[in-house]
């Protein structure tokens, strides 16, 4: 099996837990790209965020390609063009909005790729350096949700967050029009109805005009299941969630901690 691109999720993946980059992970992009193998970033953080990474990470070349926010939004690396972009139903944005920050205080939005929170606390400032952005106070979130919404998280306990979920569900009913999940295990976010990282890999293998098995996959949690499942080779590093290594093709031995990105390169070149 040929593979000529990886995508490559970054929290707790690529990047160490506390956001520090193995140089393991930084040797392997280049045993990567020496191979053919195209590295693309695909997380659930913002574009604003990726691009400070893909340059510190030398993947903002001609001709590479970024994933943010789950998978809603892809673009050029080098020029920013956007090549498709998903986002979250306004009216449904603002229903969601004015029941969970009810109940998790440190609620945010991407709002025209602005970060916004009701409330500044330890937890949206740490949220917002850990993603290189800047946080920006509203009095009411849904307030600021007049154009382009990207995606509304919460932080807090993972009971905490469920329950939110659950209120969620119970006054906008199941067919609520967002999609709902864990990006880690503090973490919950809604996004653009039925688009996730795997809908954004079968996107951009249309784009590229390349089979699904030209792609590779690499994640941890419950955001990057469809990413993993729908590539030709999917990886989850041993510190993923069980929904992941269910999904995967192979389970890397080392953690995100210990280079496990740089275990599934490896993996791959030696398939090649």
């Amino acid at each position: 099996m040929k593979i000529k691109y990886l995508l490559a999720d970054l929290d707790n993946t690529f990047l160490r837990r506390d956001k520090s980059i193995p140089k393991e992970n930084m040797d392997a992009l280049e045993r990567a790209k020496k191979a053919g193998i195209k590295v693309i970033i695909s997380s659930g953080r913002s574009n604003m965020s990726l691009d400070l990474y893909a340059k510190q990470l030398g993947l903002d070349y001609e001709g590479n390609y970024i994933i943010a926010y789950n998978g809603c939004l892809i673009y050029e690396a080098a020029s920013k063009k956007v090549l498709c972009e998903e986002l979250l139903d306004t009216e449904t944005a603002k229903k969601i909005s004015n029941i969970v920050t009810k109940i998790i205080p440190d609620t945010l939005c991407y709002c025209d790729s602005r970060l916004y929170t009701e409330n500044i606390t330890n937890v949206t400032e740490r949220y917002a350096k850990n993603s290189s952005l800047i946080l920006n106070h509203t009095d009411k979130l849904s307030g600021t949700m007049k154009n382009k919404v990207q995606k509304i998280i919460m932080i807090g306990r993972h009971e905490d967050l469920y329950g939110a979920y659950e209120e969620v569900i119970k006054k906008l009913g199941t067919n609520v029009k967002a999609e709902m999940y864990y990006s880690s295990n503090d973490l919950f976010e809604f996004a653009s109805k039925g688009k996730n990282k795997g809908t954004g890999l079968v996107k951009l293998a249309e784009i590229l005009n390349e089979p699904l098995s030209h792609f590779a996959a690499v994640g941890d949690n419950q955001n990057d299941i469809e990413m993993i499942e729908y590539a030709g080779v999917g990886i989850a590093v041993s510190n993923a969630e069980n929904g992941c290594k269910d999904a995967a093709n192979y389970i890397t031995e080392k953690s995100c901690d210990e280079g496990g990105f740089a275990e599934a390169v490896d993996y791959l070149l030696g398939i090649q």
